[in-house]
């Protein structure tokens, strides 16, 4: 590929990255702050909100799911330190180039899963929630399980050429 397809699709993900730093940062303040919320209803006026429990759970989901995603950007997200250590360095870079492929095929399968699920849950009308009169439809409240595996999917092929690039680098 040439380098500046290569740039430019490390600039994408740069940008990519940070929004899932911004998303996690995001949600991370807003749990903390329903939550405090729901605390102080339930404490001193004894009600709260009763959709704000199942919002909070999905935003736990929400929040778990594109931290792993960006523990795969960071290759992160399978360590095989035990393996490594026994074998010899010229193992080391064809062993991480293997992980990234089992990784991506894996990913690749549970998008598939996931979004027959998602599909399924559109399908079937079923409500995650309701806010008030509103019902959060189940397939959106589930909308992150295919895009996680979207997500690790691209991270981990960027993180093959990333790794070939800085070999590359220190090699001239």
């Amino acid at each position: 590929m040439s380098l500046n397809f290569m740039k430019l699709i490390f600039k994408i993900e740069s940008y990519l990255v940070r929004a899932e730093k911004a998303l996690v940062v995001s949600f991370i303040f807003l749990m903390i702050a329903f939550s405090f919320l729901q605390l102080v209803l339930r404490l001193v006026f004894h009600s709260g909100i009763v959709w704000l429990d199942p919002a909070l759970r999905h935003m736990v989901l929400w929040t778990g799911l594109t931290g792993a995603v960006l523990a795969s950007r960071y290759a992160g997200h399978f360590a095989l330190d035990a393996l490594v250590k026994f074998l010899p360095e010229r193992f080391h870079r064809p062993l991480a180039v293997f992980t990234d492929i089992f990784t991506i095929a894996v990913a690749g399968a549970l998008f598939r899963a996931a979004w027959k699920f998602i599909r399924d849950e559109f399908a079937s009308g079923s409500v995650a929630f309701y806010i008030g009169n509103l019902g959060i439809k189940g397939g959106w409240a589930g909308m992150i399980l295919p895009a996680v595996f979207l997500l690790i999917a691209f991270h981990t092929a960027i993180n093959i050429f990333r790794t070939a690039a800085a070999q590359r680098n220190s090699d001239s």
